[in-house]
């Protein structure tokens, strides 16, 4: 007997897709911005009222990076046939990480909240892309990938705004969780549902690519090699502005502590210009809309490392969250075009390829 596959039901004409990129937003808001990249904002005011956390960053920072690239693998696998109940799964897996982060009274348990908080950027992408796919107008489909993933931004901006205006260690992390746990439920709720096709029926054309690339998928999966280690070169300089950036403005502009919230919510208000990698892709394809990110981004390095005055830092700051945005929405552009009929699978090893990178640079490229 033939295996049945699964796809996605078209979707309904008359339902709007605009409740399914909200909420889209929020969860890549939520489980990148706020739960993988916030527990850098947020660890010092921690410290300060649970001194046992001091020395956490780093082992956290690992854990992190481990439980992402092993859920964007398991993500990847999943996406075609699950990823309605994947999106669901992220925000649940990043908000059990938050509150394990809140309640965290020592750096083991501080770790492995990390290790779990982390995961759940790692299932998101993976169960977006497809998604969005089914349920957005051909049209719109790339600059909607794109802002989508321009979530990360936003999450920034929130994080960042709220290191400067509380100093509560608890407060945040609860916050965080309800964001995660509702959007990964939005979703799962408002994204198309799934439909048994028979074998030898001719398989629907994801929305916003051509029906001749198709044909071409097995011929274009074996065009990922460059896409990977470009990604994972662009992940490698950026990860000095991610891991060091802000940190070391502060130290070499003289400016105080308290301002690092400000440097955060810099770097989230560029990345919400990350929206315009659909039509940066339209207008060049995404091999060179590609190049010019990184050049962005090496740009912005270079400013922010070299910076001596507080404002051209904050002004590579920004350049750098624009770039970095755009960039990986043109990750996952170029996904969908390279394998049109697994653009899930296509995001994951781009995105794993950007976080080695991203791990690789971090030991490569630190501050003197």
């Amino acid at each position: 007997m033939l295996k049945r596959s699964l796809q996605f039901a078209p979707a309904p004409t008359s339902r709007s897709p605009l409740p399914l990129v909200l909420a889209g937003v929020v969860l890549i808001a939520g489980t990148y911005g706020m739960a993988r990249f916030g527990v850098g904002l947020l660890h010092p005011q921690m410290v300060a009222g649970r001194p046992d956390l001091d020395g956490a960053l780093r082992p956290a920072g690992t854990a992190q990076f481990t439980s992402y690239c092993l859920a964007v693998l398991v993500g990847g696998r999943l996406a075609m046939r699950q990823a309605r109940r994947l999106a669901l799964a992220a925000g649940l897996v990043a908000g059990a990480g938050a509150l394990g982060l809140m309640l965290a009274p020592d750096v083991a348990t501080f770790t492995a909240a990390a290790f779990v908080a982390g995961a759940g950027a790692g299932l998101a992408s993976p169960a977006l892309v497809p998604l969005l796919d089914r349920a957005v107008p051909t049209a719109r489909s790339g600059l909607t990938q794109a802002a989508v993933n321009s979530g990360t931004a936003v999450g920034l901006l929130v994080v960042g705004t709220v290191v400067l205006v509380t100093s509560a260690a608890l407060t945040p992390w609860l916050m965080v969780a309800v964001v995660c746990v509702g959007a990964g439920w939005a979703v799962h709720r408002l994204a198309p549902a799934v439909r048994v096709v028979e074998p030898g029926a001719v398989p629907d054309v994801e929305p916003g690519i051509a029906p001749d690339r198709v044909a071409g998928a097995a011929v274009a999966a074996r065009g990922m090699s460059l896409p990977w280690l470009l990604a994972a070169a662009a992940g490698g300089v950026s990860a000095y502005v991610w891991t060091f950036g802000p940190s070391e403005v502060v130290r070499d502009t003289d400016l105080g502590t308290e301002y690092i919230g400000w440097l955060w919510v810099a770097v989230g208000a560029g990345g919400l210009i990350g929206a315009v990698a659909g039509r940066l892709v339209d207008l060049t394809g995404p091999f060179l809309a590609f190049l010019a990110c990184a050049a962005a981004i090496l740009l912005a390095t270079t400013v922010v490392s070299t910076a001596t005055q507080p404002w051209p830092a904050v002004l590579g700051l920004a350049l750098f969250g624009a770039a970095y945005m755009a960039l990986t929405g043109t990750l996952i552009l170029w996904g969908r075009v390279l394998r049109p009929r697994d653009a899930g699978q296509a995001t994951a090893w781009l995105f794993l390829a950007l976080s080695v990178g991203q791990a690789v640079g971090t030991v490569l490229v630190g501050p003197a």
